[in-house]
């Protein structure tokens, strides 16, 4: 029989023959913990991918986000039925109908900001090459949410909206009186000793060692590894490794960062697009083959995708991030396909993805 590591090198193998780059995993079983990867961490070199590296966890971010939300409703400093005129008066035309629970379950209308930067239904590469170095402040992307008008009104559909977090994070330097990286910093990143995970953005610069991500233009992939976080921000925009993330959701789902409550409600199921896959705040379900389910999010940020999914009791733990030179990324079903030994489920599962995040194909989002 093939032992745990053997299989996880094969899967990380898999994924780099689909496509991938380079591919790094720390997984965790009921009793040990096991860091790998496959591929090559520079286009064009043989150096291999470091299993400790930083990278970009894109729309993972988003359960950070939901969680300092719900953080703050534990500490009785907001609600979710709040509106977001309450927090930000003035900002949205539609302020007074849109709550903050709206916001972290897409079900706003608000104009997703990334769309803006699409052309025919798939990113526009040269959009994207030319933000590499922009800063952009949350008031400037709302603003161009707003300009686009809303999709639907609050409350009446789904829609995945990165712009909802933007406000998110906004809300939660309101509430809390203190910026978004701070909050984070203090109440997450320091009581689980997150060390290796960065939430400012001032540097656009990944820590080292780090793999590199790419977008292709004219032909040839173009080195994305260098890209100003702030269009990302409270939706997108956090720098972490495979530990980190892992040790992030064990505490999460433990309930060493929410009470009771509050968990319960962030892991309160909504429907999301299929009966196989359902939504909480900030983080998705996943059924898998036979009823299992997991929990987790899949995130992209340009050249970068993470996918991250754990058993509800975190006794089962997978992160994996993969980088590209293609802008192609592959979807969590593709993922879990390879992974689902992990929980001890079967080759694959009922959903073709989690919902979350760019379809095959696709330019890399911030998912």
């Amino acid at each position: 029989m093939r032992t745990f590591p053997a299989r996880l090198q094969t899967a990380l193998d898999a994924t780099v023959a689909d496509g991938a780059l380079g591919a790094l995993a720390e997984a965790r079983d009921d009793t040990s913990t096991y860091a790998m990867s496959s591929g090559v961490s520079q286009w064009g070199s043989h150096r291999p991918v470091d299993p400790a590296g930083h990278f970009r966890i894109g729309s993972v971010t988003k359960t950070f986000t939901a969680t300092a939300v719900l953080q703050l409703v534990g500490d009785g400093a907001l609600g979710l039925d709040d509106t977001v005129e309450r927090w930000l008066p003035g900002l949205l035309a539609d302020g007074n109908s849109i709550t903050v629970r709206q916001l972290l379950m897409h079900t706003s209308g608000l104009y997703n900001y990334t769309e803006a930067w699409a052309l025919s239904g798939a990113l526009d590469t040269d959009v994207i090459l030319s933000r590499r170095g922009l800063r952009v402040r949350p008031q400037n992307t709302v603003a161009l949410a707003e300009r686009h008008g809303a999709r639907f009104p609050p409350g009446t559909a789904v829609a995945y909206n990165n712009t909802g977090y933007i406000l998110a994070g906004m809300v939660i330097e309101r509430a809390a009186a203190m910026s978004y990286a701070e909050h984070v910093e203090q109440r997450i990143l320091i009581p689980l000793r997150l060390t290796r995970t960065v939430v400012r953005d001032e540097d656009p610069h990944l820590p080292q060692p780090h793999a590199h991500g790419y977008l292709p233009a004219a032909g040839e992939p173009v080195d994305v590894s260098v890209f100003d976080r702030s269009t990302a921000w409270a939706s997108g925009g956090i720098v972490s490794t495979a530990r980190d993330v892992n040790e992030f959701f064990a505490g999460l789902l433990r309930g060493e960062l929410l009470g009771a409550a509050q968990l319960r409600q962030m892991l309160t199921p909504t429907p999301w697009v299929t009966p196989a896959t359902d939504s909480g705040l900030g983080l998705v379900r996943v059924h898998l083959p036979g009823g299992p389910a997991v929990w987790g999010k899949h995130g992209g940020f340009f050249g970068f995708d993470t996918f991250s999914f754990h058993a509800p009791d975190a006794s089962r733990q997978l992160t994996v991030s993969i980088t590209t030179d293609t802008g192609r990324s592959p979807t969590t079903e593709q993922i879990l396909r390879h992974f689902a030994f992990v929980f001890d489920q079967g080759p694959t599962p009922r959903r073709d993805k989690s919902g979350d995040g760019p379809t095959a194909g696709h330019h890399n989002q911030l998912s």
